[in-house]
């Protein structure tokens, strides 16, 4: 597509903070047993969402989307639900096909609506469930940007919730991650949430935007970074300082989403440092070591035992990777089989995922190609039911096969959108 315009670049359950268990207690790990910062194991089994779907979702589907039109807030809510709990635990790709355009509409009609800020919520989850669900068609570049440029235009919204901009920009992050044409529409989406919603957000307190501003500038740097590791260093020595007065916030959940920034950035241009060469440091790094310190010692009075424990597992693994070049190594624990997560890249990309699909997770990872693609995970097509799959080959992010599947995906997209061209010259 050329050089990447602006206007062409650019809910629901919440992520939890990423950490190892290195030196925690037996008391704060039973005291955050919910969170992924208590272990590096995290179980996640569809058996036991109690949210999951039944055998009749398909009728259940045909009511919760016919009530999207109700002339009631309420019942356009419920019906907004039911169609995000639906998609969430079935991948539809395959079987709504047909759909998809009205369904996108009709997410993006509720989003306009002002009168309810739940159902506005509502609409940007499922808006971005449907990016996940359906990726990208024949007119995948349209949809994307029409999609794109309403979500801009309601982050920014000054009248709109905290919370309908944390979503617009949640929904807009995945929508690029899916859809984006390459790492440089990623680029351009990252420097806007900067410019234009996180130092607002900042100075307003806004923390609900302020953090979700932080995790999709960490998703869209995950593109970024694999496309061309420069472009990311530049992008974020340019968002250094908003990242320092992240570290600095009044959330808990702002700072971890700050720290771990760092610690992408990190490792990215680490792996760009010859082996004779001194490891790579921030141009401040003393500085930011020492804010990351003090934050790993802080006094639970500030955010409660809970917040605290989470602050220090997030943070003492963000220092490892700065300063020692260790990262997390994580598992998504898929009906006792495992998905290793052992990369800031591999671990942002989970937590974004996790907070569009939560308990839905493990239906997508053995349904969607989207999500085997992104993690590079095999699933057994053989099992009784894909949604039931078990993992059966997990595949090293730098192996010959990883680079290979990647290529692969890059490829398809680029063959969907120029059908797409071909379709419209010949009409």
């Amino acid at each position: 597509r050329g050089t990447p315009r602006l206007s062409q670049s650019i809910a629901g359950s919440r992520a939890g903070s990423v950490a190892g268990s290195r030196d925690i207690s037996d008391d704060e790990q039973a005291d955050d047993a919910q969170s992924m910062a208590s272990d590096d194991t995290w179980q996640l089994d569809a058996d036991e969402d109690d949210s999951e779907v039944g055998d009749d979702w398909a009728t259940e589907l045909d009511a919760a989307v016919e009530a999207l039109d109700d002339k009631r807030a309420a019942t356009r809510e419920k019906g907004l639900r039911g169609v995000a709990r639906v998609m969430s635990h079935v991948y539809l790709g395959d079987t709504l096909g047909g759909q998809r355009v009205t369904l996108l509409d009709a997410f993006r009609r509720a989003a306009r609506r002002t009168k309810s800020v739940q159902e506005r919520e509502l609409a940007l989850h499922a808006t971005a469930l449907w990016f996940v669900s359906f990726g990208t068609g024949p007119e995948g570049d349209e949809e994307f940007e029409s999609t794109a440029s309403f979500l801009q235009e309601l982050a920014t919204d000054a009248n709109a919730s905290s919370h309908v901009r944390a979503g617009a920009l949640a929904a807009l992050g995945m929508a690029n991650f899916v859809a984006g044409a390459d790492y440089r529409d990623a680029a351009v989406l990252a420097r806007w949430v900067e410019d234009h919603v996180l130092t607002a957000a900042l100075d307003e307190r806004a923390m609900d935007t302020a953090r979700q501003a932080f995790e999709t500038i960490g998703l869209l740097l995950t593109v970024v970074v694999d496309g061309d590791v420069r472009l990311g260093e530049e992008l974020f020595e340019q968002a250094f300082d908003a990242h320092m007065r992240g570290l600095t916030a009044d959330s808990v959940e702002v700072r971890v989403a700050a720290a771990q920034n760092f610690a992408l950035i990190h490792e990215a241009l680490s792996g760009e440092v010859d082996d004779d060469a001194a490891p790579y440091a921030f141009e401040r790094q003393d500085e930011l070591v020492g804010v990351l310190e003090m934050l790993k010692h802080e006094s639970s009075k500030r955010q409660g035992k809970r917040g605290s424990v989470a602050q220090r597992a997030a943070v003492r693994d963000v220092l490892a990777t700065i300063e020692d070049g260790d990262t997390p190594r994580l598992r998504l624990v898929l009906h006792g089989r495992a998905v290793v997560f052992d990369s800031w890249v591999r671990i942002q990309r989970l937590q974004a995922f996790r907070a569009v699909l939560a308990g839905g997770l493990p239906a997508h990872f053995g349904a969607n190609a989207l999500l085997q693609d992104v993690f590079e995970v095999e699933f057994d097509p053989a099992s009784d039911g894909h949604a039931r799959s078990e993992a059966r080959v997990v595949v090293n992010p730098s192996s010959e096969l990883a680079k290979a599947r990647s290529l692969a995906m890059r490829r398809r997209r680029h063959d969907a959108r120029q059908r797409g061209r071909l379709s419209e010259d010949e009409d």
